[in-house]
């Protein structure tokens, strides 16, 4: 699995003091020594523009593993070559903000290949150069510096790794409890408020495109009787048959959902009134042996309300259950519903 940034996707602004920070060896200068070296000095500042030129284009935005390294790998050359331009000038601090950039945005591996330049950028003047600018004793700055590098970049890289799981879990949790809030806990269907976002949806499409829409709505016949006889544990078990048997006949787009006790509701979107009658037929054919089911069904007239096409439906299944067990109604318009047995 490959390995991702620790805080990738965060925001930026909290990056914002140390990309300031990084100017303020410039800004004490006029502090000793005062032999400094122009030829890395100016390197270093030309360099340091650069790299807040480019963080700073980039904050707010998406921050790729390897951009975030190349700014601090910038940035450890910078204090290289204002060590280099004032010996042991006091600048060795500013190890740590690159350290604290990938603790931030990079991967664990990328920190750790920092800390191994951290640790050069203090060994190779003392070994190579030496003299009275890396005598001995910076030995000792040398492992302090490198050791409290690696604790503040691992330490930075595990809080933010730590938040991004809770991050993760509470994305995780808010997606839970929506789809709850969205789904029958008993079928596993969409539930009211699912259904009616749905029709919502369809329905505003449709005053785009022009795309018919239909809607039915379907209620077991003598479910009352099922429950008193088996109890509710059986009436449960034929609302998930029933579930499962008309999920297997709608298309991928037509949304099916439980609206209340044994009632059910179908939004078919770009289902003209013939395929709708065809589909309604289709879920009459599917319930389980020996129930039945009343269906009212209604497509969308312009410009009518989603409640106003429910009310048509709802008077379509009203006919249909008024005329006796397994009949459908089709409202084809406001004033004309047709029956079919």
């Amino acid at each position: 699995m490959r390995e991702q940034p620790a805080f990738a996707d965060g925001p930026r602004r909290i990056l914002l003091p140390s990309y300031l920070a990084a100017f303020l060896p410039f800004a004490l200068l006029w502090l000793p020594p005062a032999d400094w070296r122009p030829g890395p000095l100016i390197a270093a500042a030309a360099l340091t523009v650069t790299i807040a030129a480019v963080a700073l284009r980039m904050t707010g935005k998406p921050l790729p593993g390897w951009a975030a390294a190349g700014l601090a790998w910038g940035y450890l050359i910078v204090v290289a070559l204002l060590r280099a331009s004032g010996g042991a000038s006091g600048v060795a601090a500013m190890v740590l903000l690159p350290v604290f950039w990938l603790g931030l945005l990079g991967t664990r591996r990328q920190l750790w290949c920092l800390l191994i330049g951290v640790a050069l950028v203090f060994v190779v003047p003392v070994v190579v150069v030496g003299g009275n600018d890396y005598p001995p004793s910076a030995w000792r700055a040398a492992i302090l510096f490198v050791t409290l590098s690696g604790i503040v970049g691992t330490t930075v890289q595990a809080l933010v790794t730590h938040a991004r799981g809770q991050q993760r879990e509470r994305n995780r949790l808010l997606a839970q409890l929506d789809e709850l809030a969205h789904t029958d806990a008993l079928t596993g269907l969409a539930n009211r408020r699912a259904w009616q976002s749905e029709l919502d949806r369809g329905l505003a499409r449709a005053r785009r495109t022009g795309e018919p829409v239909s809607v039915a709505l379907l209620d077991i016949d003598g479910f009352k009787a099922v429950n008193d006889r088996h109890g509710h544990p059986g009436g449960d078990s034929l609302l998930i048959r029933v579930a499962r048997s008309w999920s297997d006949v709608l298309r991928p787009d037509d949304v099916l959902a439980r609206i209340g006790g044994d009632e059910f509701a179908v939004v078919m979107p770009g289902c003209s009134h013939a395929d709708a009658a065809d589909l309604r037929q289709r879920l009459r054919a599917r319930m389980p042996s020996p129930y039945t089911c009343s269906i009212g069904l209604a497509t969308w007239e312009p410009p009518e309300s989603p409640d106003q096409l429910m009310g048509r439906a709802d008077n379509a299944l009203y006919d249909a259950k008024r005329d006796g067990h397994d009949h459908a109604s089709s409202a084809a318009s406001e004033d004309r519903v047709t029956r079919t047995a």
